[in-house]
């Protein structure tokens, strides 16, 4: 089985759980993006009040802020795909190497003690292989898809002030007052979905076998 079959599962999980299948993980998805909003939307204070003290304009501050918060959930989905393809090349040097070290025991062991730590150092490679795509590439790939599925649309319908926070600061950026037309939501809506997209293009391609 291919190690992509687990990224695609994991999305798929991911997926589920973010349409309301399962509403206690729904929240936590909402509650990790609401959090990185509010730690972007922290530091950004910080750095437009440490800016204004050092003459930067104000409102180009504001606005590189807005986009970073726009694009954090996608970073950070991104990240975790990465991450989750990165645990399948790694698990595959992790089995070579064990599985090297069975091998080399029987030039410093004595036979039976050799066998012994062979078949060890082999089983723990196979198992290396068999969980890691389960229970470490999966639940990755369901949280990067979880909050895609939960930040997109409340991007696009919420009307709430903390989701659409970074429409506001973006509009007051550019035109020194707030606001949340449909057509800048728009265009904040395709920035955001850019790293949710290479992410989503990576988990296809996946990697690895097993």
């Amino acid at each position: 089985m291919k190690g992509r079959i687990w990224l695609i599962v994991g999305v798929v999980v991911g997926v589920a759980i973010g349409i309301g299948r399962l509403a206690y993980f729904e929240g936590a998805a909402t509650s990790l993006c609401d959090t990185a909003l509010r730690v972007v939307d922290t530091g950004g204070l910080t750095l437009i009040h440490a800016a204004a003290d050092h003459g930067a304009p104000r409102r180009v501050i504001e606005g590189l802020v807005a986009v970073l918060a726009i694009l954090v959930p996608g970073v950070t989905a991104l990240l975790l795909i990465v991450a989750a393809r990165a645990t399948l090349r790694l698990r595959q040097v992790i089995a070579v190497l064990l599985a090297a070290l069975g091998v080399a025991a029987f030039f410093y062991l004595p036979g039976g003690t050799a066998v012994g730590v062979a078949l060890l150092a082999l089983l723990a490679a196979g198992l290396v292989v068999a969980v890691t795509g389960p229970f470490v590439v999966t639940p990755l790939a369901a949280l990067a898809s979880l909050i895609a599925t939960v930040f997109l649309p409340r991007l696009a319908r919420s009307d709430k002030s903390l989701p659409t926070a970074p429409i506001s600061d973006l509009h007051r950026a550019l035109f020194a007052t707030s606001g949340t037309p449909p057509w800048l939501r728009m265009i904040v809506l395709v920035l955001a979905a850019l790293p949710f997209a290479f992410a989503a293009r990576l988990a296809l391609r996946g990697g690895g076998r097993g």
